[in-house]
């Protein structure tokens, strides 16, 4: 292969291929890996297997984690960005160069005129590599076509072999790409050519083929921080965008606080059932972090993606590059936290990671569908570490914030306006579910669509009917049941048994309180299912409940006691939650 080293036709087919990648994974992404010490190469020449043109678009990164993570996740795009830049015959490469360069070895004299001798009759299969770094600027190399007054040879320029990709009979240099890191996992051996390096910094290429044979995994470098790791994107979702009403205040000024002193009142803990907007207000926060506060390194991510990052690390670069990766940052926000409950190992690293950044006071912000001293399998250090900071819950939407949210999403994706009166009637048909509304939305773009005319609501009814049903899931016994004992610590069964102990029938009367309240059971299906003998035991439940609320009493014993209100919202959020 040839390559056209700091030709205009190279520097034009390069930023081609980084707009088409850029257009593709969006901004956020392509900021978080492809500007961070990542060069693209442009080699052309002809291909092994029929020997028609071809170009290959290399990318070089500085870490095996890096590299395999873009090989994974980019591996369509980076295709097609190298397709469109360079033709349909264009392919892409991954190179992996070392962090660290040892120093150039010490050649005898007679070893410097053996080398020389070696490369000049070898000279023909000798080339360079174009590099473009975002980084930092790099003097390009000059190629091995080009004479000691640095005229070009007869090479093909790029732009003759994209218009040319059937003609045969062209030259041929040999060899391939080449730079000053060395890579590994390359499958054509990338030597410089020896007469184009100063004396003292000459090798043999069996010394070099050698040595790329025995690269080992990059060595870490203090100067260098190490790669983010892959943020979620947060387009659109922003502060401003956020409906706030009676069920999200709260949190809502907690995390304008966040962004006004980030170093304040962290963690920040955001808890709530689905739809709720919590994943909006971390993708706020990280907005806001980069552009208001000017935090460059702010990692937002889910909790799943946290764990299998931690998994492949352990397999792959280790543990320490995967702790340099979340602990030299400058704010990191992680979503669906109780996704780490009962997974040991990677609780502890979140643990020493919250611990590092909360000590620096770095900005942190989770959230999860439960406070973190609910959620079962989260360990007793973790969750009194995420609760140090600030709780803030979430409640499902009410009727006046669907309603606003609602307006919004009707005027940015409906042709034609709505009615408020018939947002009026929807917004009671919905639960407080935000993305269920979005669906609503939506029903009402494709009717008006379809009837040219804004929609009755039987008509969505008719349309929507299941839409409208699945964002009100109705209690059942069980669940109350299961909800109480979770509340409580309870066995799965322990609330139809016959202790009477404090601890055991306090809770069974919450839950036949709420059994009346939120299901259309009689009160002997009530009482039958929690195995007291007769009705009036569940009338009587009824009663007793009402007295608590009114007189503030704790239910429960031990640890476990809370006040009624306070035990009949956890029970409820479970029950949102599912």
């Amino acid at each position: 292969m040839s390559s056209t080293q700091g030709s205009i036709e190279t520097q034009e087919a390069i930023e081609r291929f980084a707009e088409a990648l850029h257009q593709r994974i969006g901004a956020d992404r392509y900021r978080l890996w492809f500007t961070h010490g990542v060069g693209f190469d442009l080699e052309v020449g002809d291909s092994p297997d029929d020997g028609k043109p071809t170009v290959v678009v290399v990318i070089r990164t500085s870490g095996p984690f890096a590299a395999q993570r873009m090989g994974n996740s980019f591996a369509t795009e980076l295709r097609a960005a190298a397709m469109i830049a360079c033709g349909e015959r264009a392919r892409y490469r991954i190179d992996v160069e070392e962090a660290e360069q040892p120093a150039p070895k010490k050649r005898t004299r007679a070893a410097k005129v053996a080398a020389e001798k070696k490369a000049t009759t070898k000279s023909g299969g000798r080339r360079s590599t174009a590099r473009q770094t975002s980084a930092r600027a790099t003097a390009g190399r000059q190629s091995g076509g080009r004479s000691s007054t640095g005229r070009r040879g007869s090479a093909n320029s790029l732009a003759s072999l994209l218009a040319q990709s059937t003609a045969t009979g062209s030259e041929k240099p040999g060899g391939s790409s080449g730079g000053k890191g060395r890579s590994r996992g390359r499958v054509e051996h990338d030597p410089i050519a020896a007469s184009e390096l100063p004396a003292e910094e000459r090798f043999d290429d069996e010394e070099l083929e050698d040595e790329e044979v025995a690269v080992s995994t990059p060595r870490s470098s203090k100067s260098k921080l190490p790669p983010l790791p892959e943020s979620q994107p947060t387009g659109g979702r922003t502060l401003d965008s956020f409906i706030t009403g009676p069920c999200n205040e709260f949190a809502f000024s907690a995390a304008m606080m966040a962004v006004a002193t980030p170093s304040v009142a962290t963690p920040l803990f955001l808890h709530g059932p689905t739809g709720t907007g919590k994943s909006h207000l971390l993708a706020a926060l990280a907005n806001e972090f980069r552009t208001r506060r000017r935090m460059r390194r702010v990692v937002l991510l889910t909790a799943e993606q946290f764990t299998n990052d931690f998994v492949v690390s352990v397999g792959s670069t280790g543990l320490p590059a995967f702790r340099r990766r979340y602990r030299d940052v400058d704010a990191l926000l992680i979503d669906d936290v109780h996704f780490l409950a009962a997974k040991t190992a990677t609780l502890r690293e979140a643990l020493y990671t919250v611990e590092t950044l909360a000590s620096a006071g770095k900005p942190l912000v989770f959230s999860a569908n439960l406070p973190p001293s609910d959620i079962r399998g989260l360990t007793g250090e973790v969750a009194g570490r995420m609760a140090s900071g600030l709780v803030c819950p979430l409640a499902a939407l009410d009727q006046e914030t669907r309603f606003k949210l609602l307006q919004r999403m009707v005027a940015t994706r409906c042709v034609l306006g709505c009615d408020n009166t018939l947002l009026e009637e929807v917004s009671e048909l919905i639960g407080g579910d935000a993305r269920a509304a979005g669906g609503i939305a939506n029903l009402i773009g494709m009717l008006q669509r379809m009837f040219r005319r804004e929609p009755t609501i039987d008509e969505i009814r008719r349309y929507g009917g299941d839409l409208l049903r699945s964002t009100q899931v109705a209690p059942t016994l069980r669940s109350i049941e299961k909800a109480v004992c979770e509340t409580f610590g309870l066995e799965g069964d322990g609330l139809r048994g016959k202790a009477q102990t404090r601890r055991v029938s306090e809770p069974r009367t919450l839950a036949m309180y709420l059994a009346r309240q939120h299901t259309g059971s009689a009160f002997t299906e009530i009482a039958k299912h929690f195995g007291r003998r007769s009705h009036s035991n569940a009338i009587s439940a009824i009663s007793k409940v009402e007295t608590w609320l009114s007189s503030g009493k704790p239910i429960g014993a031990g640890d476990g006691a809370m006040s009624a209100q306070d035990a009949i919202a956890r029970v409820e959020s479970r029950l949102r939650v599912g």
